[in-house]
């Protein structure tokens, strides 16, 4: 038998927040790999906001999201 996920849709207004150029502030927020991608992941107590625009150049050449990870299990 398969599982799933249930989404309710009270994500979306934390989604629309998220337009190219601005800044956001993200908090209770990690990282998760998922199928070799890394994903976002913000728990329940999680929020995302615009903030003020801010003067920063964002490296490009250095995009980690793009790069496939295995995940490699070490014996101790």
């Amino acid at each position: 038998m398969g599982h799933g996920a249930h989404l309710d849709g009270s994500w979306r207004p934390m989604i629309d927040v998220l337009q190219p150029g601005s800044t956001t502030i993200i908090r209770n927020a990690k990282i998760d790999m998922f199928k070799g991608s890394m994903r976002l992941a913000i728990n329940k107590w999680g929020h995302v906001e615009a903030a003020e625009a801010t003067n920063f150049t964002v490296k490009e050449d250095n995009n980690l999201s793009l790069v496939e990870y295995d995940l490699v299990h070490v014996a101790e």
